[in-house]
């Protein structure tokens, strides 16, 4: 699947995540799995709780982390990869409202 600047990603419902410091446990019920999120995956879960695009995942990350742009998208774009086929988000290509 590509991924454009303009792709919508959001949570899927039933997907419930538990704090245990920096890091993060994501869990799926309806599946009985889980996941454990380092901090940056942490910190892109914890921003996915509204609807954002790719570009404006990439600009949230850069901000918190100080970490160059392109360099973000590569290693961002792969993480939605990983949560898309895990089942945990969705991907939409129509605007935002």
């Amino acid at each position: 699947m590509n991924i454009q600047n303009q792709s919508i990603f959001r949570r899927k419902p039933n997907i419930v995540s538990a704090n245990l410091g920096e890091e993060l446990a994501v869990l799926d019920l309806p599946n009985g799995s889980y996941l454990g999120f380092n901090a940056t995956a942490a910190h892109l879960w914890r921003l996915l709780q509204h609807p954002l695009t790719l570009t404006q995942l990439c600009e949230a990350m850069v901000a918190e982390f100080e970490v160059e742009p392109g360099l973000c998208r590569s290693e961002v774009e792969p993480l939605l990869h990983s949560l898309l086929g895990a089942g945990l988000i969705s991907i939409a290509d129509e605007p935002l409202a």
